[in-house]
């Protein structure tokens, strides 16, 4: 779904014009004045939606107060266009968003002034008063664009999962199915002394919906069978394994602190990896985290840019969130020549496979756990045209791990990398041996 947000200013002699636009290409000249001409439909302040052809719009018309302006108000209209209809919810939304961006600008005694930059000429000793207020313009609608970016795009599978095991009941109501079969009675009686608060009804229902469980009725007893056993893992950065074996600094200072980690790792008790596991699925459901770790999953990121990519409503919570993932160490902050990178040090992805009970029931070959469709930004995002490419070919590299068989050059690669993990480290305080 492309999405464009758009600011529109009533100008005394020329009428409606687009002042801004975000993507600043989003709209061609035709589309930005009828855009910017449904000021003309409108005179009251608020919300209302707009649609022609296969352009949807949701605007905000509003004023601010101005000492340049006739009646000392200056007439605004903010607009975000879809290029497909949106639900309700979205629509409520944006709505809120966009009322909350009028109160932003309508708070700002001075920002009238961002709106004259085409007739700057006119009033040359507030110069540096009109760029500053319309760069901060400009920033106030590029966040907007970040934020509803973010809000409208659909959620990935692992996401949708991880909102589910998150929650601790239902996680430790699948661990236990993960057993056996339990008759709906048993369980029931497990569930209510352990989750004396929550619904027991209400939770089998999401997970017959969502297809973890299945109901069995024989003869008076219902059975409940655990239909997917889900499980969070870590595995090295994609970035790191594809470049392991280069004469990269980041990597040389990187490097020994992955394989240091997997090597405890793997020593883990059977019970500290299902915490550990539960600890993923709370990160990717967490939006604020999960946003973090997608940006890093193509590669590191300067800690000053992070503030750029991020919606300035996560902004105060930005701190906390690097704090909290560094703790857990699924990133590393490295110093490198001068500059603070934060990089991912452990990715996680999530599988779901036949339960081992069932599987021991199955003849011939095993297949290979299925792969949760992660989160990948836009083209737009990403600012790469190869990065799309890249990311296809090493998710198609990490699906076949499991596959027995031929393995392609990169393969061998990732399970060199994976060797390396019970043996001697290639690379010795950041020099290779």
């Amino acid at each position: 779904m492309k999405i464009v947000v758009a600011l529109s200013y009533f100008h005394r002699k020329i009428g409606p014009i687009n002042i801004y636009t975000y993507p600043e290409s989003g709209l061609d000249q035709d589309l930005s004045v009828r855009i910017a001409n449904i000021m003309d439909q409108t005179f009251n302040e608020g919300f209302f939606t707009h649609s022609f052809e296969n352009t949807y719009s949701m605007n905000y018309y509003f004023e601010i107060p101005s000492e340049w302006a006739r009646g000392n108000r200056d007439m605004l209209m903010v607009s975000v266009i879809f290029d497909q209809q949106t639900n309700i919810d979205i629509e409520q939304n944006i709505s809120q968003l966009l009322s909350d961006f009028a109160k932003t600008l309508q708070a700002n005694e001075e920002i009238y002034a961002a709106f004259y930059i085409n007739d700057i000429s006119n009033y040359e000793e507030f110069k540096e008063t009109i760029i500053e207020n319309h760069e901060l313009m400009k920033s106030n609608i590029q966040d907007l664009f970040r934020t509803i970016k973010e809000d409208t795009r659909e959620k990935s599978e692992e996401e949708i999962i991880a909102s589910l095991l998150s929650k601790n009941h239902i996680f430790l109501t699948l661990k236990k199915l993960s057993k056996g079969p339990m008759t709906l009675e048993s369980l029931s009686e497990w569930f209510h002394n352990n989750f004396v608060h929550k619904n027991f009804n209400e939770m089998i229902d999401v997970l017959v919906d969502n297809k973890f469980i299945f109901k069995n009725k024989i003869g008076w007893t219902t059975f409940i069978l655990l239909l997917k056993e889900v499980n969070a893992e870590r595995i090295p950065p994609l970035s790191i394994i594809e470049n392991f074996d280069r004469n990269d600094e980041l990597n040389d200072l990187l490097l020994p602190r992955i394989l240091d980690f997997f090597n405890k790792h793997e020593k883990k008790k059977e019970e500290e990896l299902y915490e550990d596991s539960y600890q993923i699925f709370q990160v990717i459901s967490d939006s604020k985290k999960y946003n973090i770790l997608s940006k890093l999953r193509d590669g590191r990121v300067l800690k000053e840019q992070l503030h750029e990519i991020i919606p300035k409503r996560n902004q105060d919570f930005l701190v906390k969130t690097i704090d909290y993932l560094k703790n857990h160490e699924f990133i590393e902050e490295i110093q490198l020549n001068g500059k603070d990178n934060i990089v991912l040090k452990t990715n996680f992805q999530i599988t779901t496979d036949f339960p081992k009970y069932l599987r021991k029931l199955l003849k011939g070959e095993e297949g290979a756990p299925v792969i949760a469709d992660r989160y990948m930004p836009s083209q737009e995002d990403l600012g790469k045209n190869d990065k799309q490419q890249k990311r296809e070919e090493m998710a198609e590299i990490f699906k076949g791990l499991g596959n027995k068989g031929v393995q392609s050059p990169k393969e061998k690669k990732i399970q060199t990398f994976l060797t390396d993990l019970s043996s001697n480290p290639k690379k010795k305080n950041g020099k290779k041996e």
